[in-house]
């Protein structure tokens, strides 16, 4: 027993992996990594791995190109609106306001940026966590019908 009061004995520290806002934030932050190279090149796509069944039975991992779907949408007058989604809920970012007006093209990747620097900050935590209370409401519902 005197070998292990010679350690320095602590609790277990929670995982960062284990907090729901953490993944969230990771979830969003992966989106609009996506969503900046897309800005930067037209043809990027995500390269996934998948495991496919061959002819004689066994299995391989092949790799795939997954298309990645553009957040920003052009008017008739050649303004360019972002529009922020998780999942494929639209984000609200203020009461009624869901887009970002960023003017022309170039400032596409800039104002990606600042998106990114809002969310690993934490200033998108609570709309977040609307987004995963109404879905748990609607999964509840449908459950109950």
């Amino acid at each position: 027993m005197s070998a292990l009061k010679a350690l320095n004995l602590v609790a277990v520290p929670k995982h960062a992996a284990n907090d729901p806002k953490q993944a969230r934030r990771n979830k969003l932050l992966t989106q609009l990594d996506q969503q900046r190279e897309l800005a930067r090149d037209e043809n990027y796509v995500v390269r996934r791995q998948r495991w496919a069944k061959q002819a004689d039975g066994s299995k391989q991992l092949v790799e795939h190109a997954k298309r990645v779907k553009r957040w920003w949408r052009t008017d008739g007058s050649g303004s360019i609106y972002l529009l922020v989604r998780y999942g494929n809920r639209l984000l609200e970012l203020d009461k009624g306001k869901a887009a970002i007006a960023v003017g022309a093209k170039h400032n596409l990747v800039a104002v990606l940026d600042a998106v990114i620097t809002a969310v690993q900050g934490g200033e998108l935590d609570a709309v977040l966590a609307d987004t995963q209370r109404g879905a748990s409401k609607l999964a509840k519902a449908s459950k109950a019908a």
